[in-house]
């Protein structure tokens, strides 16, 4: 595994700064857009342009995409099906097809941005920087998806503190079940399509929402992220668990 070992304060530093381009970025452009999803769009483009050259310029990790293991990776993601199955259930009218091909890049593009930065960069660094320890790997994928999931904190700016709360609590039983994936697949293309599959049905749920003027009531939200999303925290636990430590390192 030839890549570079980053200084973990540097990569914790180049997210916040990027989530807070990120928000920036969004209000730069609302000044000339007024669709929320074009100005989306455009945001997260500039925001994968730019951590894709600071990964190619400063933190040279090596982003994996292999096909070797691309069997295993897909029965590990079995489980990510249900979450995607969830918001697409929630779709009772599909928008314009301008509008579906729309989101459906805007759900690619937020896919390859977060899965970048953050299985690929931060979660791959993390690997490297403990690969000595015995359970490096599920330190690793803990610390990472700790980060996502805070990460999400920013979303304070527009939406209440319980949705924010479920959307942190949600972020990181992804990132543990998606890193868990990747540490065994060594592919972030899967990773990619299993986010963007997720984040498109959530999208369309939103798009719809937005429509008929419909909220989940807030304690529904806490107890489902605290039922429905504690399974993925043991799967991630389970995917790189010890006895899987020379396929991740392989």
């Amino acid at each position: 595994m030839k890549t570079k070992e980053n200084n973990l304060k540097e990569i914790i530093g180049f997210i916040i700064l990027t989530m807070a381009l990120l928000k920036f970025l969004r209000w730069l452009v609302g000044e000339g857009l007024s669709d929320y999803w074009n100005i989306m769009f455009f945001s997260e483009l500039c925001i994968l342009i730019v951590v894709s050259l600071m990964n190619w310029l400063y933190f040279k990790v090596q982003i994996e995409a292999r096909i070797g293991y691309l069997r295993t990776g897909l029965l590990l993601s079995i489980p990510a099906l249900i979450p995607a199955a969830a918001n697409y259930l929630q779709i009772k009218q599909l928008p314009p097809w301008s509008t579906t091909l729309k989101l459906l890049a805007l759900s690619l593009l937020v896919g390859c941005f977060e899965e970048l930065l953050f299985r690929g960069i931060l979660l791959r660094s993390l690997l490297i920087k403990w690969k000595g320890l015995k359970h490096g790997p599920l330190l690793a994928l803990f610390v990472s998806s700790v980060v996502f999931g805070l990460i999400h904190l920013i979303n304070l700016t527009h939406q209440s503190l319980p949705a924010t709360f479920y959307q942190v609590e949600f972020a990181f039983s992804l990132g543990m079940l998606l890193g868990g994936i990747y540490l065994r697949s060594h592919n972030i293309l899967l990773c990619i399509f299993l986010h963007a599959l997720i984040d498109s049905g959530a999208f369309f749920a939103n798009w719809m929402n937005n429509s008929v003027t419909m909220q989940a009531p807030a304690i529904w939200m806490l107890a489902a992220g605290i039922i429905i999303f504690a399974p993925y925290y043991l799967l991630g636990v389970i995917y790189v668990r010890p006895s899987k430590r020379k396929v991740i390192f392989k």
